[in-house]
């Protein structure tokens, strides 16, 4: 006599559990940087946010020629800055004119790719394994948040250093560092959509 056995697995099928943990996985984004609004503290005196400085060190100051060939444009709407950026270089000029650009954001998460790689592999696993992304989202967070704060003292990041004027003035050759509120200011939020 003959017998025969086969074995049989059966699964629990969770493809629709999955899609569904990727689709609301795929509404968040982590966003890194310093929120509209930041103000300086009083004692600086500034009419001006810490993201509005940050934009300012990040892209530098335009040459005049460029400024007055750009202002018809911002005026006639082809081209937009905020109105309080406009209003505060119309209105005090800028000390800043010799400022270099000195980028902070995406140099710097640009040069952590890899890590934050890593990290986001990390929300992915979470939420296939049915857990809640969310705690990983904040680690990845966090780590976009500090690796642009470290930045700032990072010697890889290329500034120009200090103009010995801006030295003597602040007493420190540390580039966009004087009591680090812009620095501090920097975040990172999680959004859905």
């Amino acid at each position: 006599m003959f017998s025969a056995f086969s074995q049989v697995t059966t699964g629990i099928d969770k493809t629709n559990e999955i899609k569904k943990a990727l689709d609301e996985l795929a509404k968040k984004q982590v966003y890194v940087g310093i929120p509209e609004g930041s103000e300086r503290p009083e004692e600086h005196g500034e009419p001006i946010t810490n993201a509005q400085l940050l934009y300012i060190h990040s892209h530098g100051i335009r040459q005049r020629v460029m400024r007055e060939e750009m202002n018809p444009a911002v005026e006639s709407g082809e081209m937009s800055y905020s109105k309080a950026y406009q209003l505060w270089i119309q209105t005090h000029g800028s000390p800043l004119w010799q400022s270099p650009p000195r980028p902070v954001l995406e140099p710097a998460i640009e040069h952590n790719k890899d890590a934050i790689a890593g990290q986001l592999r990390n929300v992915l696993q979470t939420a296939l394994n049915g857990q809640d992304p969310q705690p990983e989202l904040v680690k990845a967070g966090l780590m976009g948040q500090n690796f642009a704060r470290d930045w700032f003292t990072n010697p890889v990041n290329g500034w120009e250093p200090n103009a010995p004027s801006t030295i003597k003035k602040k007493g420190s050759d540390r580039p966009l560092i004087n009591e680090g509120e812009m620095r501090k200011a920097i975040t990172f939020v999680i959004k859905e959509g």
